[in-house]
């Protein structure tokens, strides 16, 4: 995985971009994530066990490390105001 750059190196502005955008990275990743598993679901009932109810599994680490990412711009925003 890429280096992410030093949250503190970051300006306000930037900061706050930043952590906009990956908020609604994360939510429609999240979205999408939630109604690939009801099909999933859907599927596996109609049709017995299938690959669409693993996929929304293995893409539950990237929306993991996007709400992490979340965490620490919203701790570095709350620092700052200190």
């Amino acid at each position: 995985m890429k280096n992410q750059p030093d949250l503190t190196l970051l300006t306000d502005e930037a900061l706050n971009n930043k952590l906009k955008t990956t908020k609604l990275v994360a939510g429609m990743l999240l979205g999408i994530i939630i109604v690939q598993f009801i099909i999933g679901i859907y599927l596996t009932v109609k049709q017995g066990f299938n690959v669409f109810i693993v996929i929304p599994i293995t893409f539950l680490p990237i929306c993991i490390i996007n709400f992490s990412s979340i965490k620490k711009m919203n701790e570095e925003i709350a620092r700052r105001k200190n």
